[in-house]
């Protein structure tokens, strides 16, 4: 039996896979944020500029990643474990994460912006703007967790990339919680 909190690593001095994964996820969703942030502003009637909605939609995407993201990572390396199937198992994590980054955001994208345009006397957010930001986060997830599985034996030895990387999700999203906080405290 194997000690519940041993890790798995590429080499003895590589940085734990999972994390590894995370880091990457969050990287690239960043990524399909400021390429969608666009789309997102389009939807919103122009309420907001792109590089404020750009950070704000990073501070959740990174949220997700750093909280449900490792989970569903977890969940997918324990289902698949002991199967022997390396040329599919990108796909599994990628589906993992186009159902995971869905959910989250059909319900909390519009949520943001909702909390954002209606208070300032904007009209809300239409069901079909709704499925439509659904499926973008679907295929962001999607993405990000294909990479998230395929990218990591190449990164892990790379530390200061990889820690680069992570400082500047984390970055973001603190910009984005605060343009965020200031924002709602703004329109109440």
């Amino acid at each position: 039996m194997t000690d519940w909190l041993a890790v798995r690593r590429e080499s003895n001095d590589a940085l734990p896979q999972m994390l590894v994964q995370a880091i990457i996820i969050a990287g690239v969703l960043c990524i399909c944020e400021l390429v969608s942030a666009p789309i997102y502003v389009r939807m919103s009637g122009n309420a907001f500029n792109i590089l404020p909605w750009f950070l704000v939609a990073d501070l959740f995407a990174v949220a997700f990643t750093y909280t449900v993201g490792f989970i569903l990572l977890w969940a997918v390396e324990s289902l698949t474990d002991r199967l022997d199937i390396p040329k599919i198992l990108p796909f599994v994590y990628a589906l993992a994460g186009l159902i995971g980054f869905a959910a989250w955001g059909y319900a909390v994208f519009p949520a943001v912006i909702n909390a954002i345009i209606v208070p300032a006397h904007g009209i809300a957010l239409t069901s079909a703007a709704k499925l439509g930001i659904g499926v973008n986060c679907a295929a962001a997830g999607f993405v990000a967790f294909f990479f998230g599985a395929i990218l990591p034996s190449r990164l892990a030895s790379r530390r200061t990339t990889v820690i680069v990387i992570g400082v500047v999700t984390v970055a973001f999203a603190v910009l984005g919680g605060i343009i965020y906080g200031l924002t709602i405290s703004a329109l109440s």
